[in-house]
């Protein structure tokens, strides 16, 4: 159905219907919408991971963990220098726990959430960090001085809600740190025939419809993070310390 939506990133009202795309897991047909003011892509699917699709992301990530840890705890140790008086820190969606891990080589107490059961046990169990399954909600009142999300918000259809809440339970002076694989103008060719066929990969940002449902620009994410009183938002991309690609993970670190 192709009803008006405001924009779930920057909550602008000037967003327009583009096309139907095509998922790549369903093969449904989903409306496409893009915001005039941020110039995000947004596309709300209803899809939902069935157990078995759990399962496998559980896999893939347990079968690529160490080129993972390699890469988060650079992550880490960047975020780790740049807020060097950073004592906790709450990942929304750890998976694994590479991440929690890393923080707490640094010396910085971990804590998160996982909706993922296999991924949260494996975490739990064998990366041994201090976590739970299920969803971060108002329930949740403790504070840290970090929040990380890696890979997250291209997946929630509501993420002003999640970042409020990360916000109201922010330390003094504490940071938000949001990875995501951003859309820019030269990305736009990808979207010509994403209605005629579904995408295939990476470069294609728009590859995974079903599941990547919100697509950030970064100035999109930047207005969200400002709109809950950021600061200052910084835009940069972790090293990759694997296959000295450009870079590993792209994302925003909001300062409160």
């Amino acid at each position: 159905m192709k009803q008006w939506q405001s924009c779930p990133v920057c909550n602008s009202s000037y967003t327009v219907y583009l096309q139907d795309v095509i998922g790549t897991r369903t093969g449904n047909n989903i409306p496409q919408f893009v915001c005039m003011d941020c110039r995000s892509f947004f596309n709300f699917s209803g899809y939902r991971e069935s157990d078995d699709q759990q399962k496998f992301d559980f896999t893939y990530l347990v079968d690529h963990r160490e080129h993972i840890s390699k890469l988060q705890n650079q992550l880490a140790l960047e975020l780790k220098n740049k807020l060097p008086s950073v004592g906790s820190c709450c990942e929304i969606g750890y998976g694994i726990g590479l991440f929690l891990k890393a923080c707490t080589y640094l010396g910085i107490k971990e804590y998160g959430f996982e909706v993922n059961p296999y991924a949260a046990k494996y975490a739990r169990e064998t990366v041994a960090v201090d976590c739970e399954e299920g969803v971060f909600g108002e329930e949740h009142t403790a504070t840290y001085d970090l929040f990380a999300a890696i890979g997250v918000f291209e997946h929630i259809e509501q993420p002003r809600a999640l970042f409020g809440l990360m916000r109201r339970r922010l330390n003094r002076d504490g940071a938000i740190y949001i990875s995501v694989p951003f859309v820019e103008r030269r990305d736009w060719p990808y979207l010509w025939d994403a209605d005629k066929r579904p995408g295939s990969a990476p470069p294609d940002p728009f590859y995974d419809n079903d599941v990547h449902i919100i697509h950030y620009s970064i100035d999109g994410l930047t207005r969200l993070g400002m709109s809950f009183g950021a600061r200052e938002a910084e835009f940069f991309v972790s090293k990759d310390v694997v296959s000295n690609s450009p870079g590993a993970y792209p994302g925003i670190l909001f300062r409160f």
